[in-house]
């Protein structure tokens, strides 16, 4: 069985009596006796015994240790047990003591001294130089005679000097000590050397009261639930967070046990509270971001949909508390690291207080946590872009680390540069030192034994520094080296692994070969061992790996012992591939600090000096990635990563993304000469020619040395195809599909790199013309120089030059040149004419190159190269050919209607052609819908000092219907033709009160008020109502003024003409000649309050007096005198003139001619209207906000659904399918009949519902029953299966309402109740004087008692209660309101309903309930007379109380169906008029 490990004392190998089937990652020795610790935590130790003059060892495994790490001192051995205890035992494993690290106890400003703390170690290292202790949150603690980092102590201090430093790693020697750390801010602008924190204390009164009045800090903040109550998870991915602490990851509290001793630790809420904002920013956004993996799953049971919602607020929450954070101050920071309680890092030694936990980067927690993120996040291109920032930000990690020495600098230990002749540098300091020529390459393990030490490097470099004698440093010569000595090794390897014993060192290369320099060498390198060849095979690389044999080292070594650990060898593909990638890393590193740093402190004089620090960046970050690769590499190579997470096979969109933005930089700078540009400003060193072997050092020189260097990634490329392709070919676990994607992003390059060569040499030779036209991203495709294209139909002495670039195309005209943007640009092939031109015709906004070549392949050529150019300047790479319709931006030059404007939005084939928005130099804003380059559609036009439109378009002006809302105030809506309000619309002049303040409402035409409409004049207190011409009223009107005056006639240009009519408040009314609204002039007929008429001549104002001539007194003939002339009504508008602009529009959006509704014209096809009106709604769908989507459908309730009933018969079940359906459509106002019921509605409350007046009723009356008409006309057109307006169906007998079918039955339900009010309203006017007679009555008679009411309406005693029973009730019984009660209530429902035939229902209702009674009283088979019901109803209707019964009474007489009359509804009905008129006719008192 091959060996697992082997071990040396000095150059003589030890010989193992039992093998160790796992890898060493610890090596400490006591004399004789080694100790070894495993990657397992599993500890063994065994004395070296001599049998025969060689040297043998067994060692037995120790199952009561579980350390996490070991070393030894002298006869001590120190074990830092699982809990983060220091614990020394002698030789013998015989427990010694603790050895604690206690934090310094603070005292606050107000004298409050803190409690102190334990603090958790994870690494030791002991010398006899002294102990340095590497605590879990990175902070470096020692113990000993180290005075430069302030240590003179037997007992472990905090080291102060590395306060703003995370230590990774540390080695102490014989007299020197060394530490691998990285820099920590632990503020936003400055560190914090100079930063004195406020200290809180919890048992201080004052710190907690004045902590209190200034925190923001929620109960959620000190607990580890979310504000939902869920718990959340401790430990994070990289996905979200730039660094990662390890105090991110909270210890369990389970209990541990070592020695055999179980100690219980009580479990203690843990907070995690960062000083740095930043750091507390980047904490919350991870404490939100475990929704996207494992407590989705969890979270789904409490809230709907938490990954999407919680998701979206994850970077505002993070942002809003970042700001908070940052506001609050450092007291709430300090007072919230207090409160959170006591760090699982620490035990408390006093009473539970908080420590200062800085922020701290960990290398090594990288690899593992990047690949715990959701497959739907690694696919976004946001989920892309946080990975490349979090892999470029390890990378970081891995190279920018310090190395840090100080103690004895007699041997050079402290590697600081040698002086002269190899002299060392012997000068003491008293502060630690930073080996500069070590740092921010990549230290990746440090070595220190006795005087001389060495690092490792991320890029396979070795470096060795110290005493000589035995030259254990190098081979070249015996004196002591001061300065860091690269390790030299052959072509094509590199250093795996490195340690340093006493007086010789170890090394490990990348070929498996242990080299041996040192004592017993001769001064020669050694190949002590070579490992025995166990390569993985591919099969291996197919089954799932074993990790179990993680190595942290290869080599490790105590005093003069050392060990290597054996594994099987790594493929050899591999091996050879992380030699080519850490030498492409060396040479990285040589051009960072060489060329890249250099520039970016140049401050290169052009316009384009941005374009070279974003060069340095990317080329940084560029750098940056491959050092996470590499450390990816290293890590599979040492069994702790699987071939599935290398870094370039796992994320390979995000090595392609760093490549290609890279690449693109690269290419814009070359492009525009950079190269040049560069070597004129920086002097190239020698070390950056060999790296390219260019020989002569001249600017010639310096000019291919940075272009070679800067493109030398884009050579790599193939490197990367070929190592994927092997894993692609030999591992099932790394996705087939990455080859592919380097294969297109390799041809991708190759291509660009050609393009980028062609660019560059076109700038160059192109002469000053088109200089103004280079810009880095922009390349040269195609030129007519070397591909002729010719102008058709050019001129003899003309010269054009045509020239495509990436995103526009150039024609030179001499010297004129004219751009076109390659996204307004529509290519189409020509037929070919006879004297061989072969043609293509380039379509722009406002222009048309019509071009040929002279060959077809040139036309083939120049068409493929101008159709991939317009794909390529629209990212529609991968479609087959440009998109007709498009989206893009286009300033127009040419004069005309869009001279100077700018547009962004849809295009098709040249044209704006869809959405779009177009803005004008002169404040004009178009945004809207496009058609054929014109404004058509659904559009807003912002037009400065004018107002806006929006609404429809047609032909670039406003058509169809729209609302202006003009700079003044004015509000017009309704319809427009040609830019003008054209047919139906409303204008709202002026604010209530103002000056000119109106209201119009009606007819237009061409912009001026003609037809039929309503005009109310609210400063003057009038209202028209009548026709117009011309913006003035001319022909029949009516005006009602606020002094009550009706005025009825002929009007002519804007004044009452001719005859006509006034009729005053009190009943005084004129009929005769006029000149003007009160203004009589002419014969005519007064007649006088009192019953007098005057008949003559009457001339003069009324409101000043008139003058009578020729005139007749006639005294009164009767006793009652007519409140209005024979002729009112006479003059007004006939109702078939009113609204016809309206239904004139409506009809029009039909597809239906006005005249269709005559009963004597065919109907037009009704598939055709329902098809219209699907259109309708659709498009007002589509026009709708997004926002109002769901609102939308569901009161669209299916009517865009063209229904199959009401076309040929009817019956019960299809007229309540009907029914139903227009009273959906009706209340919808995206459907047609929705929106002409509201328009009708807002015009007849405009007309009747404002100024109100009694004598408008009959006209009110009028123009209703004809608008119900022509609506009935246009549902007709729907459903044709309706009977004709003003005939019936009768589907039931039985039921005269619900079994009938008409007009009045079907819209009555529907159109009163939106024009009740303004009706109704007109009805209590004409009847208040009756009303008001009526409800005094009701209110003397309802004081009454029952039988003293019952007997004054001679009701008959038998329907007393109590009557039944022989018990009749006595006059002096003063009860009220006891008998017929479910009747009144009934009765009383009748002014909740607006229809007739509700309230015919109400009054059969009512009768009903009487008959119940009186049934339950007298017996069923009672029968009604009216001597009996009509006193009866008489007393219900009194107890009743109904406001304004004669309104009502009059409403249902007028609304009413004529069919119901004569039936049982229109008898019952009589009686309550009879009722009506009874009471009003009946004396007062009921006495």
């Amino acid at each position: 069985m091959m060996d697992k490990i082997y071990i040396w004392n000095g150059k003589k190998k030890i010989k193992l009596l039992n093998n160790i089937n796992e890898t060493v990652k610890k090596l400490c020795n006591i004399n004789d006796h080694l100790y070894l610790l495993t990657s397992t935590n599993k500890f063994y130790h065994g004395n070296i015994e001599i049998v025969e003059d060689e040297e043998q060892v067994t060692f037995q495994l120790s199952d009561a240790f579980r350390p996490q790490d070991i070393d030894c001192k002298a006869d001590t051995l120190y074990i830092v047990d699982q809990n983060g205890k220091v614990l020394s035992y002698n030789e013998d494993l015989e427990f010694q003591s603790e050895i604690t690290l206690v934090e310094d106890a603070r005292t606050c400003f107000h004298g409050h001294t803190a409690s102190r703390f334990k603090m958790k170690v994870s690494k030791i290292s002991v010398g006899e130089y002294g102990g340095l202790f590497i605590t879990e949150n990175g902070q470096l603690w020692g113990s000993g005679n180290m005075h430069q980092i302030g240590i003179n102590s037997t007992t472990p201090k905090k080291v102060t000097f590395f306060d703003n430093r995370y230590v990774y790693a540390c080695n102490v020697g014989n007299d020197f000590a060394i530490v691998i750390v990285s820099k920590q801010l632990l503020n936003d602008d400055t560190d914090s050397d100079d930063c004195e924190e406020d200290v809180f204390i919890s048992s201080c009164p004052q710190c907690l009261s004045t902590s209190q009045l200034t925190s923001p800090i929620s109960q959620y903040s000190l607990s580890d639930n979310c504000p939902l109550g869920l718990p959340i998870p401790v430990s994070y991915d990289i996905e979200t967070t730039s660094t990662s602490s390890k105090n991110d990851s909270i210890s369990s509290n389970e209990t541990k046990k070592c020695n055999g001793d179980s100690n219980e630790e009580s479990k203690v809420e843990k907070n995690i509270i960062f000083r740095n904002t930043e750091a507390a920013k980047e904490f919350l956004t991870r404490q939100f971001s475990w929704m996207s993996s494992a407590g989705e799953e969890y979270l789904v049971e409490c809230t709907e949909k938490p990954t999407r919602i919680i998701k979206e607020n994850v970077s505002s929450m993070a942002n809003l508390v970042y700001e908070g954070v940052k506001t609050v101050g450092d007291k709430v920071v300090t007072l919230s690291r207090h409160v959170s309680g006591s760090s699982d890092n620490n035990d408390v030694l006093e009473s539970l207080e908080e420590m200062q936990l800085p922020r701290v980067t960990s290398k090594d927690e990288f690899m593992w946590s990047l690949s715990q993120c959701t497959e739907e996040k690694d696919m976004s291109e946001q989920g892309i872009h946080e990975k490349c920032n979090n892999i470029i930000k390890a990378g970081c990690n891995y190279i920018n680390c310090e190395v840090w020495t100080w103690g004895n600098i007699v041997h050079g230990q402290l590697g600081k540069t040698a002086l002269f002749n190899g002299i060392g540098d012997i000068i003491k300091r008293e502060r630690p030192m930073i080996i500069t020529k070590l740092s921010n390459i990549g230290a990746l393990k440090v070595s220190v034994q006795s005087y001389h030490a060495g690092i490792l490097t991320l890029d396979g470099r070795a470096f060795l520094w110290g005493k000589n004698d035995q030259n254990q440093v190098t081979v070249d010569c015996a004196v002591d080296q001061s300065s860091p000595r690269l390790f030299s090794t052959e072509s094509g390897e590199r250093i795996k692994d490195i340690t340093c014993c006493d007086s010789h060192t170890w090394l490990l290369t990348t070929s498996n070969v242990t080299k041996y320099i040192g004592k017993h060498a001769n001064q020669k390198i050694v190949d002590v061992h070579m490992q025995e060849r166990n390569e993985k095979t591919n099969s291996d690389m197919q089954d799932d790996p074993h990790l179990d044999d993680k190595i942290a080292n290869y080599l490790i070594s105590c005093k003069q012992y050392s060990l290597l650990n054996h594994v099987a060898d790594c493929n050899s593909f591999v091996m050879k591939n992380l030699v080519v990638e850490q030498k492409a890393l060396e040479d990285m590193l040589t051009v960072q600090s060489n060329l890249i740093k250099p520039l970016m402190k140049k401050n290169i004089a052009t316009g384009d000096d941005s374009l070279y620090d974003q060069l340095c960046r990317e080329y940084i970050d560029l750098l940056h990635f491959t050092a996470a690769n590499v450390k990816s590499l290293i890590d599979f190579t040492n069994n702790v990563l699987p071939e599935s997470d290398i870094i370039m096979t796992k994320y390979v969109e995000e090595h392609i993304r760093v490549y290609r933005i890279y690449l693109n930089t690269l290419h814009n700078v070359i492009s525009l000469g950079g190269c040049s540009t560069i070597a004129k400003y920086l002097d190239i060193p020698v070390c950056l020619y060999k790296l390219v072997d260019v020989q002569k050092r001249d600017k010639k020189g310096d000019e291919i040395v940075t272009s070679r260097l800067l493109a030398h990634p884009l050579d790599r490329l193939s490197f990367y195809e070929n190592f994927v392709h092997f894993f692609v070919k030999n591992t099932p676990k790394v996705r087939h599909d990455v080859m592919s994607k380097w294969t297109l992003f390799i041809e991708e390059q190759k291509n660009k790199k050609q393009e980028t060569i062609q660019t560059k040499e076109f700038w160059l030779n192109s002469g000053k013309v088109i200089e103004h036209l280079k810009t880095p991203s922009r390349r040269l495709l195609r030129e007519s120089h070397k591909f002729p294209l010719f102008l058709q139909n050019g001129s003899r002495f003309s010269t054009h030059w045509f020239i495509l670039l990436t995103d526009i195309f150039i024609h030179m005209n001499g010297s004129t040149c004219n751009m076109h943007d390659l996204r307004t640009m529509w290519v189409e092939p020509q037929q070919d004419s006879a004297n061989n031109q072969y043609q293509i015709s380039l379509k722009m906004p406002e222009d048309t190159l019509d071009l040929y070549a002279n060959e077809p392949e040139q036309k083939i050529e120049w068409f493929h190269a101008l159709q991939n150019a317009i794909k390529s300047s629209l990212g529609k790479v991968s479609l087959h050919q440009p998109p007709e319709e498009r989206n893009a931006e286009y300033t127009f030059t040419k004069n005309g209607y869009y001279k100077d404007a700018k547009y962004n939005g849809r295009w098709k084939c040249g044209k704006m052609h869809g959405e779009g928005k177009l803005e004008w130099p002169d404040g004009r804003v178009y945004t809207g819908q496009f058609q054929q380059n014109q404004m058509h559609g659904r559009g807003r036009l912002d037009e400065p000092n004018k107002g806006v439109y929006k609404g429809q378009w047609k032909d670039n002006l406003q058509n169809g219907f729209g609302i202006f809302n003009y700079s003044s105030g004015d509000v017009y809506k309704g319809c427009f033709k040609d830019g003008l309000p054209n047919g139906h619309g409303c204008l709202r002049q002026g604010h209530f009160m103002a000056q000119n303040a109106s209201i119009y409402i009606g007819d237009w035409l061409f912009g001026n008020k003609s037809g039929y409409g309503v005009m109310d004049e609210i400063t003057i207190g009038e209202k028209y109502l009548g026709n117009w011409s011309d913006n003035k009223k001319h022909g029949n009107g009516t005006i009602v003024t606020s002094d009550g005056i009706y005025y009825e006639g002929v009007f002519n240009q804007d004044v009452l003409m001719g005859h006509g009519i006034m009729i005053l408040d009190d009943g005084t009314h004129y009929e005769g000649d006029f000149k003007g609204t009160g203004v009589l002039s002419g014969k005519g007929v007064l007649t006088l309050k009192s019953g007098h008429i005057l008949e003559g001549s009457l001339t003069g104002s009324w409101s000043e007096g008139i003058k009578i001539s020729n005139g007749v007194l006639s005294l009164p003939k009767f006793d009652h005198v007519d409140d209005s002339p024979k002729a009112f009504g006479t003059y007004c508008t006939p109702v078939d003139q009113k609204w016809k602009g309206l239904f004139r529009h409506y009809h029009q959006l039909l597809g239906v001619q006005d005249n269709t509704t005559k009963n004597n014209v065919k109907l037009p096809d009704t598939h055709r209207v329902w098809q219209n009106v699907a259109v309708i709604i659709s498009n007002k769908h589509f026009g709708s906000n997004s926002k109002n989507c769901k609102n939308l459908e569901k009161s669209m309730n299916n009517l865009d659904m063209i229904p199959d009933f009401g076309k040929d018969g009817i019956n019960m079940k299809t007229y309540m399918e009907m029914r139903n359906y227009l009273h959906k459509a009706f209340d919808c106002p995206r459907h047609p009949l929705g929106s002409l019921l509201n328009d009708l509605t807002a015009a007849y409350t405009a007309a009747y519902g404002s100024r109100a007046h009694a004598l408008l009723l009959p006209h009110a009356v009028r123009e209703l029953h004809f608008v119900t008409q022509r609506l009935y006309d246009i549902v007709r057109l729907l459903f044709p299966a309706l009977p004709q307006y003003g005939k019936e169906i009768i589907l039931d007998e039985k039921d005269e309402l619900s079994g009938t079918v008409s007009c009045q039955i079907l819209l009555y339900p529907i159109i009163l109740p939106r024009v009740h009010s303004t009706l109704f309203n007109l009805y209590t006017l004409r009847n208040k004087f009756k009303d008001a007679m009526y409800w005094k009555r009701l209110l003397e008679w309802n004081k009454q008692p029952d039988y003293t009411l019952m007997a004054f309406l001679h009701v008959d005693q038998k329907f007393i209660k109590g009557y039944a029973d022989g018990i009749p009730l006595s006059p002096g019984n003063t009860k009220r309101d006891l008998m017929f009660i479910e009747a009144v209530e009934t009765l009383q429902s009748l002014i909740t309903t607006f229809s007739p035939m509700e309230k015919l229902c109400v009054i059969k209702q009512t009768f009903k309930k009487m008959s119940e009674c009186v049934r339950e009283q007298l017996g069923e088979n009672y029968k009604w007379n009216m001597d009996d019901l009509f006193p009866l109803f008489q007393y219900v209707v009194v107890r009743a109380r109904i406001l304004q019964l004669g309104s009502i009474l009059e409403f249902v007489e007028d609304f009413m169906e004529p069919s119901l009359e004569s039936g049982e509804l229109g008898i019952m009905f009589t009686t309550l008029k009879a009722v009506y008129c009874l009471i009003t006719q009946e004396k007062v008192s009921g006495n």
